[in-house]
């Protein structure tokens, strides 16, 4: 014969196990992650074509170990992370400064820019991803000079 204290204490075990997984799944996701888009331009002529990279800064802080891509359509970009480990994988950009350069090595990327755009050590151009950032923040506005 079980008394109410043993059934309560197995009940509070049972949901326990069973919540368990569910309470933790969230914990170690990697970093949180902020939906980050906008327009790119060269010379202020929309692109189209080509990889859009936000690459994360030592220099400026920013330890992640992503990649932060998307593809250019008609001048526009929405950010996408792949990481090391899946989990900090998804949509979106970590916070922090990153560097920003254009791959335009792809199929069908017919884009003319300033060769310092096309490589993460020689670009000019950082972004800083925050929580609210202002309207046109994240437009990326290359030159061919």
């Amino acid at each position: 014969m079980t008394t109410a204290s043993t059934r309560w204490r197995r009940f509070c075990l049972l949901l326990l196990a069973a919540l368990g997984p569910a309470i933790t799944a969230g914990c170690g996701g990697g970093p949180r992650r902020v939906p980050v888009s906008g327009n790119v331009t060269v010379d202020g002529v929309a692109v189209n074509g080509g990889v859009l990279h936000f690459y994360p800064d030592a220099d400026k802080g920013n330890q992640h170990r992503v990649d932060c891509v998307s593809p250019i359509r008609a001048g526009k970009y929405n950010l996408l992370t792949q990481a090391v480990r899946d989990r900090e994988t998804g949509t979106g950009a970590p916070l922090g400064w990153y560097k920003v350069y254009l791959d335009t090595t792809v199929p069908g990327a017919d884009v003319k820019l300033h060769e310092r755009f096309t490589d993460p050590k020689k670009t000019t151009i950082w972004i800083e991803v925050v929580d609210n950032p202002d309207p046109g923040a994240y437009d990326v506005k290359f030159t061919t000079k």
